[in-house]
């Protein structure tokens, strides 16, 4: 057995534990700072969803302001006329009440900012009285309900989304109108307010986005009236919520949705708001990218410093495990005999000074074998100081692999050696040296400088500690008497110790 097998298992299992607890520390830490940052993203991504939502609650809000002012000059006004004659162009009094619906019109128009115009129809949708442009007299509205003549009474607003080439102004507008209708639904005229998308457009221009974020008003079909950055190509052009929700028309009165623009092809969080009472719907959209940004930043930061910790705690790891390699070089270069690798006479002492300790504490048998080349003086005569070396090599490995592995082998010095036998009474101890001297005998690894085997053999004394020996000097002297015995005797043989009669037994070939 070589005594540092334990040693180096022990040193490489406790290097490679340190190697393994910090990647799994390193692991962990980085695996919770992910987890952290990803729900660090969720929770950014959720707040900037609900500011959407909320800021196109705003934004319907103010919007929808407009229409309900709107709203209340077309009650006023159709609460003033009378549908049977006032919008009736060829009643007799028909130019004097002209007269007063155009300055009535004029007087309402002022009130409300971004209308463009006020108009009187009769029940065939004919233009009877206009507020600022007397030429539209006699036009007719191209409003849904004009085809049919017919209309719910109760629901008298209609509003309605007018491009450019429908329009009568030739611009794209909204109109608002309130119908006026008989107990059968028959339409008999209305006041329509015409609102200007211009208008509408400079408004909401006037707030300020970030980059590539945006702002819209839609009509329940889906009909770009506004939209902040201006896009010319996408105003009165029809949108469309992502795939899996329903059309606007069918949306609640508040949505939150993600969505990738077909037209920069942008993704954004969109928060949605109808007007209360309008078939219209504030959009507010905040682009994803420049959401994350800042999540970005900190992610790459906290990577940057988790790598760079990383790095030291390797650095840091591998400085002191090259400090432990150095002392563990150090602590076994000074118990480690250098030609043969195995426990030098200093470690051999310690070990057996513990050992025989603990035999007296817990009243347990110990022996020691001292082991010595026979005529080893004649083999380094014969065949080289270099062949004595491999034949001291060969015997030191012969004695560790021989006795077990709770044995302590070693050299003493020059060709002499020693092994430590816990739990191993004198017959146990006899045996075992026994063993060795025939394995020694019979070995053919040790070979000179021309490759020969170089045959040797050895003579072993065997003691077992009793109450007499004051400690482990004391045991390997008695020994080392009986390995002098087993040389005076012949050599090649066993000599052993005996303990209470201090007599001297010998095995062996003469």
């Amino acid at each position: 057995m070589a005594i540092f097998s334990s040693d180096l298992a022990h040193s490489t299992r406790r290097r490679w534990t340190l190697y393994a607890g910090t990647l799994v520390f390193l692991g962990l830490f980085g695996s919770w700072l992910a987890l952290d940052f990803l729900h660090e993203r969720a929770r950014t991504l959720d707040e900037m969803g609900r500011l959407a939502l909320h800021k196109s609650q705003l934004l319907s809000s103010v919007f929808g302001d407009a229409f309900l002012s709107a709203d209340y000059v077309l009650r006023d006004i159709a609460g003033r006329i009378d549908p049977t004659q006032d919008l009736n162009p060829s009643a007799d009094h028909a130019k004097a009440r002209q007269r007063q619906l155009h300055k009535l019109l004029h007087e309402k128009l002022t009130t409300v900012s971004g209308l463009e115009d006020l108009v009187l129809f009769d029940h065939n949708c004919i233009f009877t009285a206009v507020a600022s442009r007397p030429q539209l007299l006699g036009f007719r509205s191209q409003q849904r309900f004009c085809d049919s003549g017919q209309v719910n009474f109760s629901e008298p607003l209609h509003i309605q989304y007018m491009p450019a080439e429908r329009s009568a102004s030739g611009q794209p507008v909204v109109l608002m109108s309130r119908t006026l209708s008989d107990d059968q639904g028959r339409l008999l005229g209305g006041v329509m307010a015409v609102m200007d998308l211009g208008h509408a457009q400079r408004w909401i221009e006037s707030f300020s986005l970030e980059p590539n974020d945006l702002m819209a008003i839609v009509d329940n079909d889906g009909i770009v009236l506004a939209r902040n950055p201006p896009l010319p190509a996408a105003m009165g052009k029809p949108t469309s919520p992502p795939p899996g929700y329903p059309p606007f028309v069918q949306m609640e009165r508040t949505t939150m949705f993600w969505a990738t623009s077909p037209l920069d092809h942008r993704e954004r969080i969109f928060g949605l708001s109808r007007l209360e009472r309008f078939p219209f719907i504030a959009m507010v959209g905040f682009d994803k990218s420049r959401i994350l940004t800042g999540w970005w930043h900190r992610g790459w930061q906290f990577l940057i410093g988790f790598a760079v910790l990383g790095v030291l705690a390797v650095l840091v790891l591998r400085a002191h495990l090259t400090v432990l390699r150095h002392s563990e070089a150090m602590r076994r270069l000074a118990i480690t005999d250098e030609l043969t690798g195995v426990a030098n006479r200093r470690q051999l002492m310690e070990t057996g000074a513990a050992e025989v300790a603990r035999a007296r504490r817990y009243q347990r048998p110990l022996s020691v074998l001292m082991v010595d080349i026979d005529h080893f003086k004649h083999i380094n005569d014969r065949w080289g100081h270099a062949t004595g070396d491999r034949v001291i090599q060969v015997m030191a490995r012969l004695l560790c692999d021989t006795i077990r592995q709770q044995d302590h082998g070693g050299r003493l010095g020059g060709e002499e050696f020693a092994a430590i036998l816990p739990e191993t009474d004198l017959a146990g101890a006899q045996t075992l040296a026994e063993r060795v001297r025939v394995l020694a005998a019979s070995c053919v690894r040790a070979l000179n400088d021309g490759d020969a085997p170089v045959s040797f053999t050895v003579s072993i004394g065997v003691a077992m500690l009793d109450a007499n020996d004051e400690g482990l000097e004391s045991l390997l002297q008695r020994a080392d008497r009986a390995l002098y015995q087993a040389k005076a005797d012949g050599r090649n043989r066993v000599a052993v110790m005996a303990a209470e009669a201090s007599s001297t037994a010998h095995s062996g070939t003469p």
